[in-house]
């Protein structure tokens, strides 16, 4: 899986040395400098998604305790989000740290269940919101164009992805987790206490999708609302930019540059399918292939403001929560182990 990862990167940088020496760095920077501190909007525009995610979290939850605050549970989900930015976005690595971080509060079995009932329902919003945008905006691609096919067959594999994921919820996910876990000799994953939790976490799944199909439905509506916001950043880029722009428009970027980055979701932070993907799509409608990179340059600098603000969280909470109970090691595990049981999922995938 290293060997995979470290072709992408390289893959990734080639690609970047060649559009900015094509294009040039320059243009691309003017870009980046002509938005200045509108930057500070799609920050804050992300801070409202993030926190409507959250809630989506939170409605996956059927009892909620009462000392957890929504504060620390938008802490956690920052900081899982960061841990999936920064390693292949199966998303099981970012999970396992939201769960890990509340587990004082939540217990790990609901956290672990919950988080994952979280990832599907953000899936579906996702698919949801994309099958809005194209109907809305398809229009703007001839059906003749190979562009057109290019987005139905992305969408039916983002269906697929998410279908696949419900399978797998279905087939006890946490014990299979454990034995590919077991494997690498994660610290203290194999023991009688986490098995148990493990198998009442598979229950606790079982459970929720056969009685709660209504928290399942909020939770989507919640997820849907946040996508929906990305078409309203792509659309005050480009008005910063000084470029022509409509709600069609950034209704199909923002679409089919989920469904890129759905189908390389293997590549770490989104490497390529970010930027190469809005200079793809800007420039198949008349856009200067410029304008793509540099709104892919710029959503990549706020979502690395909020990688620092997830990782930052997860210090905070290894040095304030864990060093007051006088186990600072358990933290330690947290992020590494997570990341070890991701690759060790990958590795298997592979």
């Amino acid at each position: 899986m290293r060997r995979v990862e470290t072709l992408f990167i390289v893959i990734a940088i080639a690609f970047y040395v060649w559009f900015l020496a094509h294009f040039g760095a320059g243009q691309v920077l003017a870009y980046i400098a002509m938005v200045g501190w509108g930057l500070v909007l799609t920050v804050a525009l992300e801070a409202v998604a993030r926190i409507i995610n959250t809630f989506g979290w939170r409605a996956t939850i059927e009892e909620f305790p009462p000392n957890l605050g929504f504060i620390e549970m938008f802490a956690a989900r920052i900081g899982g989000e960061a841990i999936d930015y920064v390693t292949p976005s199966a998303q099981l690595g970012g999970q396992f740290v939201m769960a890990l971080t509340l587990r004082d509060k939540l217990r790990m079995p609901i956290g672990l269940a919950t988080v994952a009932v979280a990832a599907l329902a953000e899936a579906i919003g996702q698919i949801l919101f994309v099958s809005i945008a194209l109907i809305i905006s398809l229009r703007l691609i001839p059906i003749a164009s190979q562009l057109y096919w290019s987005i139905i067959g992305g969408f039916a594999v983002a269906v697929a992805l998410a279908a696949g994921f419900f399978f797998v919820q279905m087939k006890r996910p946490f014990s299979h987790l454990l034995r590919a876990a077991a494997k690498i000799n994660v610290a203290h994953i194999n023991t009688d206490d986490i098995k148990e939790s493990a198998d009442e976490a598979d229950a606790v799944l079982l459970d929720f999708y056969s009685r709660h199909r209504m928290r399942l439905l909020i939770a989507c509506l919640c997820y849907l609302a946040a996508w929906s916001l990305g078409p309203v950043e792509i659309y005050i880029l480009l008005k910063l930019l000084h470029q022509p722009a409509s709600i069609q428009v950034a209704l199909l970027v923002e679409g089919v540059g989920l469904l890129i980055e759905r189908a390389t979701f293997l590549i770490p932070a989104k490497l390529v399918s970010q930027e190469g993907g809005k200079a793809l799509i800007l420039g198949m409608l008349g856009y200067p292939v410029g304008i793509g990179f540099a709104i892919g340059v710029l959503r990549r600098i706020k979502e690395m403001i909020w990688v620092l603000l997830g990782l930052l969280s997860l210090m905070i909470h290894r040095m304030v929560v864990q060093t007051g109970k006088g186990a600072p090691g358990a933290s330690a595990v947290s992020a590494g182990s997570a990341i070890k049981i991701q690759r060790a999922q990958g590795e298997q995938s592979l």
